[in-house]
């Protein structure tokens, strides 16, 4: 079966819908398994560092129980095949395997007991050494018809856009970003504006796509410079460099610096004491900026202001340094 390019479009768009959180996440799922002639699909995350080896099924269309749990866990663990697809980087058929898919463990054990004949995987990620497996979505059907070259070409060419809906990342700012900095493979390459007139330096950007690699999430915080200007830093997975997004903002509740990493410190369950001996201050400084910040922020106790420190990114660099540092300390994390 080969849609053509209006169906291609209206796949895109209710990808994207979904990715928003303004469709189910089945309805992408379902329009790829009935628009190409599947009779099973399902949409599998990236494994879990708590999950035991198993990945999360996020979608499940017609797959009988036990050959989903089967696709979710030995294959994506074990299978040759899976692996195979996921190396190479595309949507990949039982036809495209440099082996007999016949003699392998999965279709022994998943696909003919259920009738499958045909299938695909499309890996959602890259495969690295010593990461997490990536999500996928795996499509079967009872006949034997492969899907055609145009058809794998174009979901290929979607699969990042699928990747969101097994790893949402918040909708982009609607204000452009004064500076954009991808860092990575030990150089910084300026995407947007102009690095001397940010707030940071260039070792002081490098620090940040570190830390965003050490903590292994995304980053958001604030930070005032010398000239008491607030800006607002994020930070996302660019493949295996880091894309550091810098852009002017407004001081929130007039915090100062040193309150702001008081309270990001707060937020992440730190104690007056811990929080004074990972920024070399005394407890009593320290409950002075608590005391300080609860005022500005406007809530009641340190509870409501670690709840509104996330809803708001009252977070700061020095603040992400020290959970770092901590991850190699007894300091809690």
């Amino acid at each position: 079966m080969t849609p053509d390019m209006t169906w291609w479009v209206r796949l895109a768009d209710s990808v994207r819908a979904a990715g928003r959180g303004e469709a189910p996440l089945d309805e992408p799922v379902r329009m790829v398994r009935d628009g190409l002639g599947f009779d099973c699909a399902t949409l599998v995350g990236p494994q879990r560092a708590t999950s035991g080896g198993a990945h999360p099924v996020l979608v499940n269309l017609d797959y009988p129980g036990d050959a989903v749990r089967f696709i979710s866990t030995t294959y994506a663990a074990e299978c040759p095949a899976h692996r195979y697809i996921t190396e190479h980087r595309v949507a990949g058929r039982f036809i495209d395997l440099p082996y007999d898919f016949r003699s392998s463990r999965t279709y022994r054990e998943a696909l003919k007991p259920n009738g499958f004949h045909e299938g695909l995987t499309l890996p959602l990620g890259v495969l690295r050494h010593g990461t997490p497996r990536p999500g996928f979505l795996a499509l079967s059907s009872t006949h034997g018809r492969p899907l055609r070259d145009e058809s794998l070409l174009g979901l290929t060419m979607l699969a990042s856009e699928i990747a969101s809906l097994t790893d949402p990342r918040v909708s982009s700012p609607s204000a452009p970003a004064d500076l954009v900095v991808w860092a990575g493979r030990g150089r910084l390459d300026v995407r947007v504006g102009d690095l001397a007139e940010g707030p940071f330096s260039a070792r002081d950007v490098a620090r940040i796509g570190g830390l965003h690699r050490r903590t292994g999430t995304a980053l958001g915080f604030r930070h005032r410079d010398g000239s008491r200007g607030w800006w607002r830093v994020t930070t996302a997975p660019a493949g295996d460099a880091v894309l550091i997004r810098i852009q002017q903002a407004q001081g929130d509740d007039h915090l100062t610096p040193r309150e702001l990493d008081v309270v990001g410190l707060l937020s992440r369950g730190w104690t007056n004491d811990e929080i004074a001996a990972a920024l070399g201050i005394s407890v009593r400084t320290t409950r002075t900026h608590v005391e300080s910040a609860l005022m500005k922020v406007g809530v009641p106790n340190r509870t409501a202001l670690g709840r509104e420190a996330l809803l708001r990114d009252l977070d700061s660099l020095d603040a992400i340094r020290c959970v770092a540092e901590a991850s190699r300390s007894s300091l809690p994390a």
